[in-house]
């Protein structure tokens, strides 16, 4: 059985529309050859799906179709998506696929197997319509040898892999080629348990940025870093090698639930080192936009289409 948006009921299409006006007003449009719109998304437990219009109480996952038909309303607004928390069983991000349509692509990891790797994997979707691949997809390691110094030398220096391996693929819009690194960071039993983690991505991404920017190829990394806010030392960490974050997207939450602290998802990069005009970004809170015929609480919400909400930039490639 797939999803047939055709056969949705009255109170599914009449949900899209409502949608639809939104995303419309709220977000800039796709312009071929003008810009490029790329969005940082972690979609809940993007993984199973329950093949109805509505979930029953019983039902699990509590993700249905008239559900996935908003996650993909939203993620077709875009050029290229950063998807976190891809599981293991992918039913979700293959139905999205084939809703989207053939001029659509993904490239994915492979699972993150162990405790640590929560069964996730990392995703970029693509418009084949004004997005080419330029040739690199690639996970990122640590050496065995910088592990072991920093064991020796440095106790609060990264001494093992990352728990899920960074992701990095490189795009090409119009003449303007760029990689898109993205990770989801090991959340921990507090934000002092993510420092290492943070900071070894933040060196990794300095020195390779340079050396993109030595081809005119342009760095830039998102997804979800659980960074905090203020002077936390995550967000130390993430900012301590010159990672530049918009202004614009410092005031937006990440998360549907508003906590003021939170600072997870991020779009950044070193402002010396891309070839991209950045002209304005965003989120999208979709919370009072969709499924709007229920009555969920946002932690119900949050099961059938994230607690976060989609990141979005917008580059001009003149």
């Amino acid at each position: 059985m797939n999803i047939d948006p055709a056969t949705a009921p009255k109170e599914v299409k009449d949900d899209l529309i409502g949608l639809k006006g939104f995303l419309d007003q709220s977000l800039p449009a796709k312009k071929l050859d003008q810009n490029v719109l790329i969005c940082a998304w972690n979609i809940r437990m993007f993984g199973g799906l329950t093949m109805k219009w509505e979930s029953e109480p019983n039902d699990s996952p509590k993700r249905d179709m008239h559900s996935l038909l908003c996650i993909v309303e939203i993620l077709r607004r875009f050029d290229i998506i950063a998807v976190q928390e891809v599981r293991g069983k992918f039913k979700c991000l293959r139905e999205a696929m084939r809703l989207l349509g053939p001029n659509w692509s993904f490239l994915m990891t492979d699972v993150t197997k162990g405790d640590k790797g929560n069964n996730e994997r990392l995703a970029f979707i693509f418009d084949n319509r004004k997005v080419k691949l330029s040739g690199l997809a690639c996970e990122i390691v640590i050496p065995d040898d910088e592990l072991e110094k920093n064991k020796a030398i440095n106790a609060d220096a990264l001494q093992r892999q990352f728990a899920r391996t960074p992701y990095a693929v490189s795009f090409q819009v119009a003449n303007h080629t760029f990689v898109l690194l993205t990770l989801h960071v090991l959340f921990g039993k507090k934000s002092a348990d993510r420092v290492a983690e943070i900071q070894a991505i933040a060196d990794w991404i300095k020195g390779w940025a340079e050396e993109m920017n030595s081809w005119n190829h342009s760095m830039i990394t998102l997804g979800d870093f659980n960074l905090e806010r203020g002077h936390d030392p995550t967000l130390q960490a993430f900012l301590s090698t010159g990672l530049h974050i918009p202004p614009d997207l410092d005031p937006h939450a990440r998360t549907i639930f508003k906590k003021s602290t939170t600072y997870y998802d991020q779009i950044s990069w070193f402002k010396n080192n891309t070839s991209l005009q950045y002209n304005g970004g965003g989120i999208v809170d979709f919370r009072d936009k969709l499924l709007t015929n229920r009555t969920h609480t946002l932690q119900e919400l949050s099961f059938r289409i994230s607690d976060h909400f989609p990141l979005w930039a917008e580059f001009l490639t003149p």
